[in-house]
């Protein structure tokens, strides 16, 4: 079961000491539960970060995600695309982490 790293969020494998994305150490929190924020990410987005944000809120597969996005809103077509805006709208960015000094 994996970890997440509580300064950059990104999953960390159990047995490892240091995060694979960030570099820190030992700042290992358990798996993500309902109650983890919802953030457009600055990083590792498309658009506007709305599939990112639900993918990593969630811990589903954000290349599937965005699949379904596409083939909902191709046959949805109105409703898809003012969820969209709306998440876009609604679901704040993430915010910078303070430089290190």
């Amino acid at each position: 079961m994996n970890n997440f790293c509580s300064a950059c969020g990104s999953s960390v494998p159990a047995d490892a000491r240091f995060c694979p994305a960030c570099g820190v150490g030992t700042r290992f929190s358990q798996p993500a539960t309902a109650t983890r924020q919802l953030f457009r990410p600055l990083y590792d987005r498309r658009i506007a970060g709305v599939c990112a944000a639900m993918s990593r809120a969630w811990g589903w597969d954000i290349g599937l995600l965005r699949v379904l996005t596409v083939i909902c809103g191709i046959f949805l077509f109105p409703l898809t695309e003012i969820v969209y805006l709306a998440c876009w709208i609604g679901i704040p960015e993430e915010l910078l982490a303070p430089p290190l000094l």
